[in-house]
Order: C-alpha cells, then structure tokens, then sequence
C-alpha cells in the first residue's frame, strides 16, 4: 500500500520550531517516502529491488571489486552484501570470481545480463527523475540544487 498525499501531520507539533520550517521538514520526508515508493514499485516490476540496483551500479563503476570493498561502498553490513550478492548470482546478473593473487578474496563482475539490467535500471532513474522535477523550470530547478546543497552542508557540520 502507498502513503497519499493526505497524511496527518498535526502529531508534528514541535516546540522550538517555526511551523514554516516544520512544513518544510514534511514536505521534505514526503518526498522521500513517495520516492522511495515509486522507486520500489518501478524496480520490483523488473525483479529486483533497490539495494540491489545501487549494488549493480557500484559493481559497474568498480568492476572486480571485492565483496568487503563493496559493502564499504554501500555503507552496509557485509552480511548484507553477502545476501544481494547470491540474488544477483542467482538471478544471473553478477559473477564472482578469485582474485589471482589473493585467493581469499573472489571478485566481482557484472554479467551480460547485469549490464542489461544496468540499462533498465538507467531507463527506470530517468523515468523518477523526469516524472519528479516535471514542471519545474530550469531557474527553479537550480534553486533546489542551491537549497538542497546549503540543507547537505548544515547536515555535514553537525555530523
């Protein structure tokens, strides 16, 4: 089931924040969230999931990347990327093979039908971006970028 754009928000009734920049914040996550969704629901009808999609694009930027490589990459827990890894493999879209110099490590490879998949996936990217900036103008769009950077850096100096 999908969130609709009618969410009840009045539980969000912060002290020692502006309703302006509440609204803001909600706006925000409401993006997120129906993102999130569409980008779930875009790559699933193709058979395969998000964290899989990200795991095929590091893979293609980084070909022969080690298994500990890529979960670093992906600021996952190798556990994790153990368990995408045998999907893809499965799936036949990823290969692994030992490095030839350290046999403790197995490196790893996009199949021809991962570097298939890599072009639905591409196709699938336009199609949430496109469908998400519809309607905004070039100046409006710069405006977000500039917003969304200045929101990136204060996040950046807390951590």
């Amino acid at each position: 089931m999908y969130a609709n754009e009618s969410d009840d928000t009045s539980f969000l009734n912060i002290e020692r924040i502006d309703p302006v920049s509440l609204e803001v914040f909600h706006s925000f996550f409401k993006f997120i969230r129906f993102h999130s969704q569409l980008l779930f629901k875009l790559t699933s009808e193709k058979g395969i999931y998000p964290g899989q999609a990200v795991c095929l694009w590091f893979i293609n930027q980084n070909s022969g990347i080690s298994q500990r490589d890529l979960a670093e990459k992906m600021h996952v827990a190798p556990p994790t990327v153990t368990h995408m890894l045998q999907k893809l493999e499965k799936a036949g879209l990823i290969i692994r093979k030992d490095d030839e110099h350290d046999q403790r490590l197995s490196r790893i490879y996009l199949t021809d039908a991962g570097i298939d998949m890599l072009s639905i996936l591409n196709d699938i990217l336009a199609d949430i971006i496109n469908t998400s900036l519809n309607n905004l103008s070039c100046d409006q769009k710069n405006n977000l970028v500039s917003w969304l950077n200045i929101i990136s850096s204060n996040i950046l100096n807390k951590l």
